[in-house]
């Protein structure tokens, strides 16, 4: 499946949230974000993520963001409450393989948007847009094996624990931790979601 081919929607809804691709005007906001939610996201977010200081330095990802998209290799989600607009993280698709085909879902939320099942809620419906709209059979989610919150999210989602690699993930400090590996398959998704 080539996903160039495909008339894939830009945004969508779940029930309490509007997901959409980043747009060049979400700049300032987005720079913003990172540098509220730089000690909270410091271990999960990308140099290039961690790398924005300025309007200017958010503009510039923004639109490499947007070539990603374009090309088929990543496609990232800005997530928004439908309910007064607050955003509240991000979701994503990424590191696909077009001949299985199958992709890695991630996300986080910012500070003040965690415990309210926001990440569950983005992840299911990044999980949906993967499934039904870039044709995938297969979803795959990884996370450090100390990060508990992101175990709960994958198997509130169905996904299955396919496998722990020992030390495999650095963190900042540069310790390393064991990473978790999950998978889920779109028979597995269409039997509790009935489609």
């Amino acid at each position: 499946m080539n996903p160039l081919l495909l008339a894939i929607p830009t945004e969508f809804n779940s029930d309490r949230l509007h997901l959409r691709r980043y747009q060049p005007e979400d700049s300032a906001a987005y720079c913003q974000m990172v540098q509220a939610n730089r000690d909270h996201l410091r271990e999960f977010v990308p140099p290039t993520m961690a790398a924005v200081q300025t309007e200017a330095d958010a503009a510039e990802l923004l639109r490499q963001l947007a070539g990603e998209w374009q090309s088929g290799n990543l496609f990232i989600f800005g997530v928004w409450e439908k309910d007064g607009g607050s955003y509240v993280g991000e979701a994503y698709l990424a590191n696909p393989d077009w001949h299985v085909p199958c992709i890695e879902l991630g996300y986080f939320l910012v500070k003040d948007q965690t415990g309210r099942g926001y990440a569950t809620e983005a992840a299911q419906a990044a999980i949906r847009f993967a499934f039904e709209q870039l044709k995938v059979v297969r979803v795959e989610l990884q996370c450090a094996a100390d990060n508990h919150t992101s175990q709960r999210v994958a198997e509130r989602c169905g996904f299955t624990w396919e496998g722990r690699q020992r030390q495999r993930q650095a963190r900042k400090d540069g310790t390393l931790v064991d990473r978790l590996w999950y998978g889920l398959l779109l028979a597995e998704w269409q039997a509790v979601h009935g489609w």
